[in-house]
């Protein structure tokens, strides 16, 4: 009985200056606002890179279904020219039709010129000068200038390293 009262007293011993200690500082209100300012900007600075990178996949998607449908046009000009340049009965290709762009090449002001004889490249040139610099002072590098179309902010989506 007295070993029991012993080792009860002991173990007392180590419980009540472990129950008496202070407990662990959690956070202050001071570092809680830091870390809230702290993850505002964050959040900030990731919206407007979401923002950017919204337009860029619109300036993408546009970009890829007018230049589609402007390669359409090219071929399409060719099969004609092909069929009217030979003497034979019956057609090769039969007639064409323009496929649409839906309204992507004109959001680009690019102007499609189907039924061309000869047909050429020039719209498709002017796609492609959709990456021609500006001249606004930017020696080594290259601005891709887009309308704005829809409350997306096309002008200078992104650059181009020579």
């Amino acid at each position: 009985m007295k070993k029991a009262l012993a080792v009860a007293a002991v173990a007392s011993l180590a419980i009540v200056p472990a129950a008496g200690a202070s407990p662990s500082k959690g956070p202050t209100l001071r570092s809680l606002q830091t870390q809230v300012k702290v993850l505002q900007k964050q959040v900030k600075a990731l919206k407007k890179q979401t923002t950017l990178a919204e337009n860029v996949a619109v300036a993408a998607l546009a970009f890829g279904a007018c230049s589609t449908a402007v390669t359409a046009d090219t071929f399409q000009d060719t099969f004609t020219g092909v069929e009217g340049h030979f003497q034979h009965t019956g057609t090769y290709f039969g007639a064409q039709t323009p496929v649409s762009d839906y309204q992507t090449c004109s959001a680009l002001q690019i102007v499609r010129a189907h039924n061309q004889s000869p047909p050429t490249t020039s719209v498709l040139a002017a796609l492609l000068d959709l990456f021609k610099s500006s001249g606004s002072g930017a020696a080594n590098q290259h601005f891709m200038h887009l309308p704005s179309q829809r409350g997306y902010l096309f002008g200078q989506l992104f650059v181009l390293a020579r």
